[in-house]
Order: C-alpha cells, then sequence, then structure tokens
C-alpha cells in the first residue's frame, strides 16, 4: 500500500520482529524517519541498518518504569518532535485462569496498557503540536475468545477503551487515536504455542474459525496501521479495526 510520509517522524514499540518490524519497514519506505523501540539492540540495529531514513535505535524494556523517560527523551532531542505513534509492544502469558500468576497478570498488564498509555502521555505536547497520529495495535483476543488468554485480552481490550477515551480527549488538539486489531497472524509470538501445542495442529486447527481460510501476514496488518495513521484517514478517529480474515464475523 502506498504513503506518504515524508518528513514525518514516528515512534515504532515493539519494532525489533513481526508487526512491528512490518510497520517499521513500510514507514520508512514512505518516507517517515523512525525510532525503533524494543529490548533487542541487535535486531534493532539489523533492521536500522536497511532502512533509508537516518532511524533511531532505542534498546529499551518497557517492563522497566523508567523506559519511558529514556524513550520520549531520546526521540526528541534527536528528531525535536513527533507525527506518529505505534504502541505495538505487547507480552503474552498463556496461563489458565485457575492457574495464574499476579505476577503474569501484573507484567501483562503493565506492558501492555500501562506503558502504552504511559507513551502516549509522554509524547503529548509534541503530537499536540505536529496534531499528529496516534496507533495502538490491540487484538481481537479483547471481544474474548482468547480462551487462556485472559490477562493478555483484558490488556487489549484496555487499550480498545483508552483508544477511544483518548480519541474523544485530544479530537479538539488535532490528535487522532485509533486501533489495529489482528487476528491470527503469523509471527514470531506464536512460538511458544507451536511448541506446546504441535505447530501443525495450531495452524489447521486455529484457521478453522477464519471465513478467509487462512492466517494473516504482518505486513497485511502494517497496511492497516499506517493507512490509520496517515492523513488519508484524516476524519478516522477513535476506531478499533478489526484485521482478522472475519474470524471476530462468527
Amino acid at each position: 500500500m502506498s504513503f506518504d510520509f515524508s518528513g514525518k517522524r514516528a515512534v515504532v514499540t515493539g519494532a525489533s520482529r513481526g508487526i512491528g518490524e512490518a510497520i517499521v519497514r513500510q514507514l520508512d519506505a514512505s518516507g517517515a524517519r523512525v525510532a525503533l523501540v524494543a529490548r533487542s539492540a541487535d535486531r534493532l540495529e539489523a533492521i536500522a541498518a536497511e532502512l533509508a531514513n537516518d532511524p533511531l535505535v532505542i534498546p529499551v524494556d518497557l517492563s522497566d518504569p523508567a523506559s519511558i523517560e529514556q524513550i520520549s527523551t531520546a526521540v526528541l532531542e534527536a528528531f525535536g518532535g513527533l507525527d506518529v505513534l505505534i504502541n505495538n509492544a505487547a507480552v503474552e502469558r498463556n496461563q489458565p485462569a485457575s492457574k495464574v500468576t499476579g505476577e503474569a497478570i501484573d507484567e501483562t498488564l503493565f506492558v501492555n496498557l500501562r506503558q502504552a498509555f504511559m507513551l502516549c502521555s509522554a509524547f503529548a505536547k509534541p503530537l499536540f503540536a505536529s496534531q499528529g497520529a496516534i496507533v495502538n495495535i490491540t487484538s481481537t483476543a479483547a471481544t474474548g475468545a482468547g480462551g487462556t488468554q485472559g490477562a493478555y485480552a483484558a490488556s487489549k481490550g484496555g487499550l480498545n477503551t483508552l483508544t477511544k477515551n483518548l480519541a474523544n480527549e485530544w479530537a479538539s488538539k488535532g490528535v487522532r487515536v485509533n486501533a489495529v486489531a489482528p487476528g491470527l497472524v503469523d509471527t514470531e509470538m506464536w512460538g511458544p504455542t507451536f511448541e506446546r501445542l504441535g505447530e501443525d495442529a495450531v495452524r489447521k486447527g486455529f484457521v478453522k474459525s477464519v471465513p478467509l481460510g487462512r492466517w494473516g501476514t504482518a505486513d497485511e496488518i502494517a497496511d492497516v496501521a499506517c493507512f490509520l495513521a496517515s492523513g488519508q484517514a484524516s476524519y478516522v478517529t477513535g476506531q478499533i479495526i478489526r484485521v482478522d480474515g472475519g474470524m471476530t464475523n462468527l
């Protein structure tokens, strides 16, 4: 999909793989200068080496409360402002509710919801100044269909609600806030599930719930995220766009 982000400055969390990496590459190819945020410095540096628009690498762990200030300071010093914030970083602790630990709940809600909210807050004034856009990557798990993903589903449901609230609160500032809710997407996040249940069984079993009959790709999620971040979506705010092959229609 073609967009024009020439001269725009963007931050993408969870940028070292999967959906985050796909968004980074599409933003860069469309002219944006991108700050890549994730834990793995090596992976971020490898991706950045293939980008065209002087990217910024910020290797931090969002489970650390100090990471918010580290990210905002580095971005504003390097970019002088911000136009696009993509909150993509997430952790998933797939545990049955009867066995879930407080530690797993706390970490999931902290990284997936609290830190996304804090990044929106940290970049509020720069985004007001540029009349920029925020895109939160949530999940169809928030509909309650995630099985043993209770903490993850709750965190993504909270992020959906945050998206709508910020959209209403910041509309008068010219800032649009939307979300993309992916369904089955073929990324490394599925690795532990494949190992536990068998990759072939998971792929064939889960896809039965998708009317389009296949798993999605990271690039297909990136297309929608970049659309929402672009001027082509200038009259779109407060929306949760499900990109799930029709899975949640059933």
